[in-house]
Order: C-alpha cells, then structure tokens, then sequence
C-alpha cells in the first residue's frame, strides 16, 4: 500500500511517461489527424509550431498504425488551407505581403535554394520542393511569380505534403531516429521514442 507513496510515483520519468500515455488514448481519436493537419495550416503564420506537431504527428500516426495514410494526408490538406489562406492575402496584399509579415524566411537558405530549383525546373520542381521539411512560403511566392496557377501550387503542396508526412509516418512506425532528416531534434525524437514505447 505504499507504493502510491514511493519515490517513483511521482518522479518526472513517471508523470512524462503518464503524459504520453494520455496524449495517445487522445491521439487515437478519429478527429485528432484533423486537428494537427489544421494546426499544421496554422503554423504557416505562426512558425513556432514544428517541433510541438512533429510529436503531434507522430503520436496520432503511433496511436493508430492502421491510419497512417489517413493521418498523412489529413496533415497534408490542413497545411495545403493554410496554403489557400497564405496566397488569397498574397493576391489581396501583394507579392510583397510574405517578405512583409515573414522576413525571417526570406533570410532563410531555403528561400535560395527553393528559387533556384523553382529557376532551374519551373513548375516541374514544385513537388519535390514541396515534399522536403522546409517551409512552403518560398515556393509559394516563387509558383506565383513563375505564374503557376493556385491551383497547380496547392495540388503541387498536397502532393508533395503527402509524401513527406507518409515518409514521417513510415519513421515514426520504424525508425524514430530517422526523423532527424525531417528537421526533429533529439529532445523531439527521444519524445516520439518515448511515445511509441507506451
């Protein structure tokens, strides 16, 4: 009767692992892919989000294995609406708007890299771009200029999206460490680690 009293009980290993073990009973949801993917979308504007939703993803794609393309490409359309949102200001504000409200991205070596792909192939270098873990702003301004449709950019987005988010689901599922080529830190793979291990 003492062991609700013992040291372990409440140590931070056992109120972590408690914690996991919470977040996946509420990852199994059939609602939560929804929630990441819209939160995913969000995270377009708010940039702060991607280690907090690489556990979320995760943890929804560990929580039900079955699902995982469900989860994936739940993922993918939250992300491709924030797209939506990100290129109706862009055409109500400007080209200008992403450098404007985003200039830590347009610093970013990806806005480089990704204007010279989008340079070097044009629209055929959408997908791939959009399926690398880096952020969609500079594909999004470069398909404008290079006058791709909004629509061939978020088809492009949604493709690629769901091949990245498949490929996270595949490492989750697999190989954890992995995740590391997706942008997660060791402090996010040891939580999905942790996570897959409840």
């Amino acid at each position: 009767d003492r062991i609700g009293n013992s040291p372990a009980a409440g140590s931070p290993n056992m109120a972590l692992k408690d914690g996991l073990v919470k977040l996946k009973a509420f990852a199994a949801a059939p609602w939560f892919p929804v929630l990441v993917g819209l939160l995913s979308g969000a995270n377009l504007f708010l940039l702060v989000m991607s280690a907090p939703l690489v556990i979320l993803y995760c943890s929804a794609v560990l929580a039900n294995p079955n699902r995982w393309l469900y989860t994936a490409v739940a993922n993918a359309v939250g992300t491709v609406l924030g797209c939506l949102v990100l290129i109706i200001l862009m055409e109500e504000r400007g080209m200008d708007f992403i450098k404007e409200s985003f200039p830590a991205t347009f610093t970013s070596k990806w806005w480089s890299w990704t204007e010279g792909m989008m340079q070097s192939y044009g629209s055929l270098a959408a997908v791939p771009v959009s399926a690398m873990p880096i952020i969609l702003h500079p594909l999004i301004f470069f398909g404008k200029l290079s006058k791709m449709s909004d629509f061939a950019i978020l088809l492009a987005i949604l493709v690629g999206r769901i091949i990245k988010y498949s490929i996270m689901a595949q490492m989750a599922l697999t190989a954890p460490h992995a995740l590391r080529f997706f942008g997660a830190s060791q402090e996010v793979i040891q939580a999905v680690k942790k996570t897959k291990a409840t």
